[in-house]
């Protein structure tokens, strides 16, 4: 899958919090919670935050993007934290079956 993962935000962020740190992508079905490399932007106009994973993601298998919250977590214009993370699971398309 070459799409990026897009979040959309319901108020204003302060888009300094949002990162590497505080957004990450993780594949839930192999086992693994180590974060997926992926360059993270946020648009404060748009109040989306993306992911765009370093190299393609897997077919079919199930993924998890995490905004973080906490004191160390994403943060509103205003200062304040997330309460608590927010989850966002997906899951990539098999691919396309190309034969004759």
């Amino acid at each position: 899958m070459t799409d990026n993962v897009q979040a959309t935000i319901s108020e204003a962020m302060d888009t300094r919090t949002i990162n590497a740190s505080t957004f990450e992508l993780t594949m839930t079905n192999q086992g693994s919670t180590a974060p997926i490399a992926a360059a993270v932007s946020c648009n404060a106009q748009a109040k989306k935050a993306t992911l765009d994973p370093g190299a393609d993601l897997e077919p079919q298998p199930t993924y998890m993007a995490t905004i973080k919250g906490g004191a160390n977590g994403a943060k509103d214009v205003a200062g304040n934290a997330l309460a608590t993370d927010k989850v966002l699971s997906f899951t990539t398309a098999a691919p396309a079956d190309t034969t004759p």
